[in-house]
């Protein structure tokens, strides 16, 4: 096999990975990459670069499915301060797999990735949750999201239904020991949830410990187990929330 650089993977075709910047580096239960991701003129997701910016930017992840071994180098790392108080650790400077299969990938001075997997993938994670179904991984549509239901065994575990592109109802439960990257993406998905409902329901914070607070305090019930959010409520609101006591 010879050396193929990441331009030619799939779904990699119109992503600028030299200028795109690393937020975060994840090595749990697969390899995740977080990006704040340059998209080129041909990507089916760029839009003109905002005001006093040179590129469109997009909030991607690059998973590696089914590590078998990596090699995970780290070098006096050292994250980089940007105007707006954001951080970052610096650029993709090199992607591609090898001869041998290998898929290397440096990130500026600090960091070296090895790592024998499936063909990696990208993800747009401003508009999509990205969990596992089984050994396979599910790109699930945020706007098409009906309802979950969070229960606390366990670790934890969330029940998610939504639609699929062509309507038809679908579920996946997302249990936070077997998936915590998708367990925590789900929960970051329900904190961008703002009504005044729940604002005046957890002061602004959504956990599991404040909603079983509120139903303690104002509703008599002690026994929360979970609860469930719907989409939308009968009450025309975008969502409703309800304790789930057994």
């Amino acid at each position: 096999m010879e050396r193929l650089n990441y331009w030619q993977f799939p779904g990699f075709e119109n992503i600028y990975l030299e200028d795109s910047y690393v937020l975060s580096i994840n090595a749990k239960t697969s390899i995740q990459i977080l990006l704040e991701a340059v998209l080129t003129e041909h990507h089916p997701l760029y839009t003109q670069p905002l005001p006093g910016e040179q590129y469109c930017y997009r909030r991607m992840t690059v998973n590696f499915p089914h590590p078998q071994t990596y090699d995970l180098v780290v070098n006096n790392i050292s994250p980089i301060a940007d105007p707006d108080g954001s951080i970052d650790y610096g650029n993709i400077d090199e992607f591609f797999i090898r001869a041998d299969g290998k898929y290397y990938l440096r990130v500026g001075e600090w960091g070296e990735l090895t790592i024998v997997s499936d063909p990696p993938m990208i993800f747009d994670v401003e508009n999509y949750l990205i969990v596992r179904n089984g050994d396979n991984l599910l790109e699930i549509n945020k706007e098409k999201i009906t309802g979950f239901e969070w229960k606390r065994a366990g670790k934890g575990v969330i029940s998610l239904l939504y639609e699929n592109d062509s309507g038809n109802p679908l579920s996946v439960q997302i249990e936070a020991e077997k998936d915590p990257e998708g367990f925590a993406a789900a929960l970051g998905y329900m904190r961008e949830l703002e009504t005044t409902y729940t604002n005046d329901l957890t002061e602004g914070e959504l956990t599991f410990d404040k909603i079983k607070q509120y139903y303690a305090a104002n509703l008599n019930q002690e026994n929360v187990q979970g609860f469930s959010v719907k989409f939308p409520s009968l009450a025309g609101n975008k969502y409703s929330i309800s304790a789930i006591t057994s």
